[in-house]
This record gives C-alpha cells, structure tokens and sequence, in this order.
C-alpha cells in the first residue's frame, strides 16, 4: 500500500514538470526579404513581407542577444543573397509570437536561426 501511495504521489509531482517542456509555441517567418540594411554600429535591420517593418536580427560588430558576429555575418550572407535571388528566407524564433506581431527594431527578439527556404 506504502508502494502505491508513493508512485501516486510521484506521479503528482513529475506530471507538471513534464508538461513544462512542450508549452513553449515557437515559431517562423518564411518570407520576401524586402530590404537587409547595415547600420553604422554593426545593427543588421531587415525588412519583410511577413513583418511588413522593420526588424533587427543580429549585430556584425558586436554579440546581439546571444548571436555571436560571425554567426550575424553569415545570416547576413543568407539574406543578401535570398534578396538578391527574390527567394524566400526563413527566420524560426524560439517562444510564443507571430511574424504579423513580431516587435521591431531594437525590441526585435533575436531569431534562433536564418536560412533559405527558397524552394
């Protein structure tokens, strides 16, 4: 009986910690680049058809909300080209949101990754 009292209440203390892990709502953009502008101080501005304004993704002269300068270099790259191209980027973002609602410029989450979805 000690037994089974035991795995209920365990089962009552793991079952929201598991639940936990899949709350999370993440989310992506794939979309028309727009504009990709490079500010004076590094600050890598992007404008898309999903957002319809401006959003900052990264910085090329200093780390930006946990994206490393060669990483930014390289999404850079990535939209540069997919504009060049009128192909279509993606830009997947880590937490609840919607690419209509994303907040701009400097309020702009920093996006877990960016590619090329250009089919």
């Amino acid at each position: 009986m000690a037994m089974k009292i035991f795995k209920v209440l365990l089962c009552l203390v793991l079952a929201p910690m598991l639940s936990i892990n899949t709350a999370r709502a993440d989310f992506y953009c794939e979309t028309t680049v727009i504009r990709a502008l490079v500010y004076a101080d590094g600050t890598v501005n992007v404008l898309t058809t999903a957002r319809g304004d401006y959003t900052f993704v990264c910085n090329v002269s200093t780390p930006w909300k946990g994206v490393d300068v060669t990483t930014c270099a390289a999404w850079l790259s990535v939209l540069q080209s997919v504009k060049r191209r009128n192909g279509l980027a993606i830009l997947y973002y880590t937490g609840a949101g919607t690419c209509a609602t994303l907040p701009t410029y400097a309020l702009s989450p920093a996006p877990a990754y960016i590619g090329d979805a250009t089919p």
